[in-house]
């Protein structure tokens, strides 16, 4: 019973699969019924051979290509590790400065607080204060 269920899921998966390439084939014919879109095609298609053939001929220079290619994208990726840690390490110290707004605030006000209560004690003494007669 399950080699049926089996069969028939794979047939149906394979119908499926001629039922997409046969549009594929179908789209891809209707769209050359254009003639800028043939003339594209053709275009592209002779550029895409020509670019096959020089790759045939000269492996090593698109080897060196490659190897060029992933090195500046290595070192790209580490110059972006390097900003993303100092970034971090910066955003981490940034944590730590309202603490210390706050404390140096605190401060200042004690300061102002035992000023003023210092020249409130000392206005509240006679002999401090001036006479306006």
């Amino acid at each position: 019973m399950s080699n049926i269920r089996e069969e028939y899921r794979s047939a149906k998966k394979s119908k499926f699969m001629q039922a997409v390439i046969i549009g594929a084939v179908a789209g891809a014919v209707v769209s050359l019924f254009d003639k800028t879109t043939r003339m594209s095609v053709l275009d592209n298609g002779k550029s895409c051979i020509g670019n096959l053939s020089g790759f045939v001929k000269n492996p090593n220079q698109v080897l060196s290509q490659v190897r060029e290619t992933s090195t500046k994208v290595r070192s790209t990726v580490e110059r972006i590790s390097d900003d993303v840690s100092f970034i971090s390490q910066k955003v981490e110290e940034m944590k730590d400065i309202p603490a210390q707004v706050a404390q140096v605030v605190m401060e200042t006000k004690e300061v102002f607080t035992a000023e003023n209560d210092d020249e409130s004690s000392s206005n509240d003494h006679p002999e401090n204060r001036i006479s306006l007669n």
